[in-house]
């Protein structure tokens, strides 16, 4: 479970706190979702305090853009963009998080292994080939390794397809799940950070 320390979404911390930690600029590996006015993607992020965050960016942001920020299930952070350069965006929080406690409950996931994969909604449509033929298909999320879909009942566990977006790209992978019409394949090719920063590009 995420600690107690983590609220479902940002709340000011405590002043005392607030001192204590915000100074502290946390390198990191993540990667977080960040959704906008019209568009939303999955985003390395390369370090986090209590105030803000500093992802790595190939899409343009504008300095002064809102941005909500998914930095797990359970918490999310709405922000503004303060500066952007050198392919990197800087994002300021409309409130202070408690980042150690954020980063310990992803500690604590890793070591247990409970830590989900970062998914991010869309809508696509795309075309399967596999041994149960070529087949339309609707792509319903996406993360660096896998992909959610809704099909017409063909597609069973450990057949490998290919599927081809209308965006033309292609990814292969083998299904691992399939139940009531939805399935999830896992890549064998993950997509790049660059392809996940848009899902209108998709």
């Amino acid at each position: 479970m995420v600690t107690r320390a983590l609220q479902q979404r940002a709340q000011p911390v405590p002043e005392s706190a607030e001192r204590r930690a915000s100074s502290r600029v946390r390198t990191v590996y993540l990667i977080v979702k960040a959704t906008r006015a019209s568009d939303a993607g999955l985003f390395r992020a390369r370090n986090i305090s209590d105030d803000g965050i500093m992802v790595v960016a190939h899409v343009p942001f504008e300095v002064g853009e809102r941005v909500s920020i998914d930095l797990s299930d359970t918490l999310a952070a709405e922000g503004t963009v303060e500066w952007c350069e050198d392919g990197c965006c800087g994002i300021r929080f409309d409130h202070p998080i408690d980042s150690a406690a954020f980063l310990r409950s992803l500690g604590e996931e890793k070591r247990e292994r409970r830590r989900a994969a970062c998914r991010l909604a869309v809508k696509r449509l795309a075309t399967s080939y596999s041994e149960c033929g070529i087949r339309a298909v609707t792509i319903t999320d996406v993360s660096p390794h896998g992909v959610g879909l809704v099909h017409n009942g063909s597609l069973k566990a450990g057949v490998v397809v290919q599927l081809v977006l209308e965006s033309g790209l292609t990814r292969s992978g083998a299904v691992c799940w399939s139940r009531d019409g939805h399935a999830g394949v896992r890549l064998a090719e993950p997509f790049t950070h660059e392809e996940l920063e848009s899902a209108c590009a998709l």
